[in-house]
């Protein structure tokens, strides 16, 4: 029986904080310069089997073992069938105890709301982690992680995979030079306008799916891990999960590690002082709308000022445009929306722009797209330091002691917390205050509740505890 939400809301108030993690239990493998990394996946469909892909592009991996809730459904055949002598398990828990001394890193590529559980053990394991975007479902459990990786001096890398890319160098170097002056920023803006799940409902939800038969192979207590309890429904698999409150982050968590991350970064924006939201369309307490705007304000920092960073989600809801802006063409490195193809007629392709009081201005599609400057041939830009490898084998020299992750939970954990903050606000339909020194809703209990989010079920709790 699920909980009802005032049932939530309650046990949420009630709990508090959870306190920290400790217990490293020694798992850590032993790659070196030269060695195959040892790679464990959790997750071996969809996005996590593109993550496969990848690390064994890369020439650096073997794949040491398989892990899914699933082993019979239709998007784990691919890994099965391309590893069939890999050790297979449906709990994580039961291979970290298995694997015991025999992984070196591991990955974690599952629906949003499970990325922490798994994370956090293998970070306790003292096993490196690669884990997909958004970091967690809360933004206690970012916090979580983020003090997990200072305290066990762990290697951790957030899959938001452009940041090892052009515009994070380009960016951060134009910044460190002066060439973009966050002193005279005025604007910011990141948007994302292309169909997206959930809007096959047109915003009107009404309830939670009605129960209905669990598949023979999948282990639905295992797949709902540490979250309150639903019946199973083909609508929650699958990447539909996304759709959810409940389970995942919507087009903000999806897409913002992809479009806000530099801005978030060089600009140093850290987490924001007030969250609103307008423009909401097909509001519903169980899915996201189908059109919203937010804007975070972000405190004054050095000589940076107070400003705004709006996000527009929605097919029509377009922000005003800089003058000059260029519809940029579709980047090789950005996926197509489920509805939409890269070939589709974009009214404006995912991106972000921001503009300065001098009346210059920035663009920038999505992932590792790099900025131009409006007005200003690319070729006629300062020259910057160009990428080496990709951000898959920035981990893996990270797990080999060559180089240092891109992306490490110090950085994505409170662009993630922006993410959830955002998420809340979406959920309530309301803007609220933060404190970003306590970390905080201030005046909105019901708010503040939702960054711990509902206390975990029996058997999960050791994952938020010492």
């Amino acid at each position: 029986m699920r909980l009802s939400r005032m049932s939530f809301f309650k046990s949420a108030l009630a709990a508090g904080a959870f306190p920290y993690v400790a217990g490293c239990l020694g798992l850590k493998g032993s790659a070196k310069r030269g060695d195959k990394v040892r790679l464990a996946c959790i997750g071996v469909g969809n996005q996590a089997w593109n993550d496969i892909v990848e690390f064994m592009k890369t020439g650096d991996a073997v794949i040491a073992a398989l892990c899914d809730v699933d082993l019979g459904a239709k998007h784990t055949e691919k890994a099965l069938a391309t590893y069939p002598n890999v050790p297979r398990f449906k709990d994580f828990r039961r291979m970290f105890d298995a694997m015991e001394g025999k992984i070196d890193a591991v990955l974690v590529g599952t629906p949003d709301f499970s990325h922490f559980p798994a994370t956090m053990d293998a970070i306790r394991r003292g096993i490196p982690v690669y884990v997909e975007k958004p970091l967690a479902h809360t933004f206690q459990e970012c916090e979580l992680l983020m003090q997990a990786e200072k305290k066990y001096n762990a290697i951790c890398q957030l899959g938001n995979q452009g940041h090892s890319g052009a515009n994070p160098l380009q960016m951060g170097e134009y910044v460190k030079k002066g060439i973009i002056d966050p002193s005279k920023l005025v604007r910011m803006v990141a948007h994302m306008n292309n169909p997206r799940r959930w809007h096959k409902w047109n915003g009107d939800v009404k309830s939670f799916p009605a129960a209905e038969k669990i598949p023979e192979t999948l282990d639905w207590d295992l797949w709902l891990s540490q979250t309150l309890p639903h019946g199973y429904s083909k609508h929650y698999i699958n990447g539909d999960w996304r759709c959810w409150y409940d389970f995942g982050m919507g087009c903000l968590g999806d897409w913002g590690a992809h479009t806000m991350d530099t801005m978030h970064r060089f600009f140093e924006l850290g987490l924001p002082s007030e969250v609103k939201i307008s423009d909401v369309k097909g509001w519903n307490p169980y899915v996201y709308p189908m059109q919203d705007t937010l804007r975070f304000t972000f405190d004054a920092k050095g000589k940076r000022p107070k400003i705004d960073l709006e996000w527009y989600e929605g097919i029509n809801n377009m922000p005003k445009l800089p003058k000059g802006y260029k519809y940029l063409a579709w980047g090789g490195d950005i996926p197509a929306a489920k509805g939409s193809t890269a070939k589709a007629a974009q009214k404006l392709i995912p991106g972000r722009f921001f503009e300065l009081s001098d009346g210059s201005a920035w663009e920038g599609g999505s992932h590792s797209a790099p900025l131009l400057k409006i007005g200003v041939d690319k070729k006629d830009l300062p020259a910057y330091t160009q990428p080496v490898g990709t951000h898959w084998k920035n981990f893996f020299m990270a797990v080999k002691g060559e180089a240092k992750v891109n992306s490490p939970f110090s950085i994505g954990a409170p662009l993630s917390q922006v993410f959830c903050l955002g998420v809340i606000a979406q959920r309530l339909n309301r803007g609220f205050r933060f404190d970003p020194v306590t970390k905080r809703v201030v005046g909105d209990d019901v708010a503040d509740a939702l960054l711990r989010g509902p206390a975990p079920r029996k058997g999960w709790e050791e994952f938020y505890r010492i």
